[in-house]
């Protein structure tokens, strides 16, 4: 059985609800906390966070800061950020990869991961 992640939001290309052979959804929509910390210019996103409400915590904590990812608010950032995260300040600002400092992960060992412990090419494949 195949397993499927959603990660809060849709898939832009609808490819999450789609297969040949019947699979699972592990739906991370509970995992939304944000935490934006303007004085080191950085933000701790769950998973199961929208676009949208990562735009939303941003504009309420500042007018002069943003960040760089896609134009869809309803797109999980899960997805969004390990596809790439293209958008309008891509230009100059890079993918909303690029601006990824840290992530944590749960192994297949139950181990949790930042990416000191999980290595760079671990936390560049996420």
């Amino acid at each position: 059985m195949h397993i499927r992640v959603r990660s809060g939001g849709h898939d832009f290309d609808g490819l999450s609800y789609i297969a040949e052979v019947p699979f699972i959804i592990v739906d991370l929509v509970e995992l939304r906390s944000i935490n934006v910390d303007i004085e080191d210019g950085s933000a701790w996103v769950e998973a199961g966070t929208t676009l949208g409400e990562v735009y939303y915590s941003v504009a309420n904590k500042s007018r002069i800061h943003a960040f760089p990812a896609g134009v869809c608010p309803t797109v999980g950032v899960g997805g969004q950020f390990s596809g790439g995260g293209g958008g309008t300040l891509l230009r100059k600002y890079g993918p909303a990869a690029d601006n990824i400092i840290d992530a944590y992960i749960l192994d297949s060992n139950g181990r949790l991961l930042n990416k000191e412990s999980m290595g760079e090419d671990l936390f560049w494949a996420i």
